[in-house]
C-alpha cells in the first residue's frame, strides 16, 4: 500500500471536506480548519489512519496522469476486491468491470468524471476470483486552491446482499401478484355468486359456510392488495388518476361495498352528507381510503352500534371526510403507531382482529399524495373518529 509519505510527496496537499460534495485542497503547512480536529496543526496522520481503518474501500486517483490511475487504495479495497496493492496501484478503476463495460452506471461515471462532478451510483464489478459484486460507488473530485481538479476520491461499498434481498422481495411480490391474486379472485367470485344466489339456491347451513369463506377471501384479497399497493408506493410507481367528481359518490360507494359486512354485525352505516362541492382527486383512491377507515370502524365497533361517515366542507377549498365509531377507543400512547407500516396496536383484541398493518399507512400515503392531511381523535371507552382532508 502507499505510505503516508508517498501520498504527501505526490500531492503536497492536505484534502479536507467541503460542504458541496467536493474536496478542497489545502497545503499541509496551513493552519486552517483547526476546528475540525481541535489543537492539531497537521491533520494528515490522523486522517490517513482513519482512511486505513475504514471498512469501505477507498481509492485516490490522479487525473493529471494518463488514464487517471489509482495512486492509493486502502486495505478495505483489497479485502473487497481480492487484489493486492501491487495489482491495484497504477491501474484505472475500470479493471474491476472486466468486459462488463456497457452498463448505464459505467457511462454515468465516465460522464461525471469528464465533467468533474461528484456522483453516487451502483454498478457491477468483479473480484479477482471472478465473483460478481454490486458496488455502491461514490466519486468526489478534489480541487486545488485554483479550482483545478487534481484527484478523485472513490468510496466503494459492497451492497450485493442488499441487491439480492431486493431481488428476492421483488420475486415475492411477483408471486403474490400472479400466483395468488388471480386464483383468489376467481375463488372469491365463485363464492360471491353462491352467496348472492346467482349460482342457485343453497340451504342455510351451506350459506353460513359460504359467507365465512367470502369474508376470509375478502380479507385475503385486501391483504394482497395492501402489500402490492405498498410496493408501488415504495417504488414511486403509485400513480393518481385525477378527475372532478362529487365526493358524495365516494361515500356511497364505500357504504355499498361494506353494507353486507356491517349488517352481519348489526351495525348501521349512517352517511351524513353536508356538501356536494366538487372534488378534484383520484376517485378510486379516495374510495379506497374511505373504505379502509370504514372497514376498521366496523371491525372494532360493538355489535348493534352505528358508524357515521361524514362529508363536509369546512372551508371553500377543503373537503373533509370522517368516519366515527363507538368502539373501544385508542390510548394516547398508541397514537404514534397508527399510520406506521407493519405496526398494530398492542392489545389482544387488535391481534384477534388481524390485518396487514399496512392499511392506515397506505391511507396516509394516498392522502399525502393528494396534498392532504389525515388524522384521528379518540377517547378510550367512547370511540374514535378518523378523518382526512383534501384541498383544492
Amino acid at each position: 500500500m502507499q505510505t503516508i509519505e508517498k501520498i504527501k510527496t505526490q500531492t503536497g496537499l492536505l484534502h479536507v471536506p467541503e460542504d458541496n460534495g467536493e474536496l478542497k485542497a489545502k497545503t499541509s503547512n496551513e493552519n486552517s480548519h483547526t476546528d475540525f480536529l481541535p489543537g492539531r496543526k497537521d491533520h494528515l496522520p490522523l486522517l490517513f489512519r482513519a482512511v486505513e481503518c475504514a471498512r469501505n474501500g477507498i481509492v485516490i486517483t490522479d487525473p493529471l496522469r494518463t488514464d487517471n490511475p489509482i495512486i492509493y487504495a486502502n486495505p478495505a479495497f483489497s479485502q473487497l476486491t481480492g487484489y493486492g496493492s501491487e495489482q491495484i496501484i497504477g491501474r484505472n478503476c475500470r479493471f474491476l468491470q472486466r468486459d462488463d463495460r456497457e452498463q448505464v452506471a459505467v457511462k454515468e461515471v465516465r460522464e461525471a468524471i469528464s465533467k468533474e462532478m461528484p456522483i453516487t451510483t451502483i454498478l457491477r464489478n468483479y473480484k479477482r476470483n471472478g465473483a460478481l459484486f454490486w458496488n455502491e460507488l461514490t466519486i468526489s473530485p478534489v480541487k486545488d486552491e485554483n479550482g483545478r481538479v487534481i484527484n478523485f476520491v472513490g468510496v466503494q461499498n459492497d451492497v450485493t446482499a442488499r441487491i439480492d434481498s431486493e431481488k428476492r422481495v421483488q420475486e415475492f411480490y411477483s408471486v403474490i401478484s400472479h400466483e395468488l391474486r388471480t386464483p383468489l379472485s376467481s375463488i372469491h367470485g365463485a363464492l360471491t355468486a353462491i352467496e348472492d344466489g346467482t349460482a342457485g339456491k343453497v340451504n342455510a347451513q351451506v350459506m353460513r359456510l359460504v359467507r365465512i369463506a367470502v369474508d376470509n377471501s375478502t380479507r385475503l384479497m385486501r391483504l394482497i392488495n395492501d402489500i402490492l399497493d405498498w410496493k408501488k408506493l415504495e417504488a414511486g410507481k403509485f400513480k393518481l388518476s385525477l378527475a372532478t367528481f362529487d365526493p358524495a359518490q365516494a361515500v356511497e360507494s364505500a357504504i355499498n361495498e361494506l353494507q353486507a359486512t356491517a349488517e352481519a354485525k348489526g351495525i348501521v352505516l349512517e352517511p351524513r352528507i353536508m356538501t356536494h362541492h366538487d372534488l378534484f382527486a383520484d376517485q378510486d383512491r379516495i374510495i379506497q381510503v374511505l373504505s379502509n377507515l370504514t372497514a376498521n370502524a366496523i371491525k372494532y365497533s360493538s355489535p348493534n352500534s352505528r358508524v357515521i361517515i361524514t362529508l363536509e366542507a369546512p372551508a371553500t377549498d377543503t373537503i373533509r371526510f370522517s368516519v366515527s365509531d363507538r368502539g373501544p377507543g385508542i390510548a394516547s400512547e398508541q397514537m404514534d403507531k397508527l399510520f406506521v407500516r407493519f405496526q398494530q396496536l398492542d392489545s389482544s383484541d387488535t391481534r384477534k382482529k388481524g390485518g396487514s398493518g399496512l392499511g392506515l399507512a397506505i391511507c396516509k400515503a394516498i392522502v399525502e399524495l393528494h396534498g392532504g392531511n389525515i388524522g384521528v381523535s379518540s377517547v378510550v371507552g367512547e370511540g374514535s373518529s378518523f378523518w382526512f382532508e383534501i384541498f383544492g
